[in-house]
């Protein structure tokens, strides 16, 4: 234990006259005053940049504002923006369901829906039907978000009860 403790003693005592040693101050090899002064400058240019371009922002968005809404105008015209037609939602749904339909049926070679099976087609009847009676809904109630999904939703089966039926399946081994 003794012998730890004087070889620590050692230690420091080398440590502390490695210390002494050592020059109080430690003389750079240039001059590094050129290089500072650079440095200043040249972040005293930037800052000065960076507060032109702050102060050109805000400048910028209010011009970008002003553009749009004069191109809004000039386009539109004034009796334009303030008469807005009323889109019918339930029409644009159905309307775009009718593209998808067609589109899928044409992308199978335009099938005859009269050959498929009678389960098949009484699904096709049913989910028709439906969509009919929902849309008849709507027209009382344009805003139910409820009858808007369902509609959706049913449009949606349709579309998926006719990709099974079409769409090539795979053959097995």
């Amino acid at each position: 234990m003794k012998e730890t403790m004087n070889a620590d003693k050692n230690a420091e005592m080398s440590l502390q006259a490695a210390i002494a040693q050592l020059p109080k101050e430690i003389v750079p090899e240039r001059d590094l005053w050129s290089g500072i002064d650079k440095a200043i400058n040249q972040s005293a240019t930037l800052a000065d940049n960076n507060d032109k371009k702050k102060a050109f922002t805000p400048v910028a968005w209010a011009a970008s504002i002003v553009a749009a809404v004069l191109l809004t105008w000039v386009t539109l015209g004034p009796e334009q923006l303030t008469s807005k037609p009323q889109i019918n939602l339930v029409a644009a749904m159905q309307q775009d369901f009718e593209q998808q339909k067609q589109t899928m049926l044409v992308n199978f070679g335009a099938p005859d829906i009269k050959q498929l099976p009678v389960a098949m087609q009484t699904e096709l009847v049913k989910l028709s039907s439906a969509q009919n009676t929902i849309s008849k809904a709507l027209a009382d109630d344009p805003n139910n978000s409820d009858l808007l999904n369902l509609l959706r939703w049913t449009q949606q089966q349709e579309l998926d009860l006719l990709n099974q039926l079409y769409s090539p399946q795979w053959q097995t081994i």
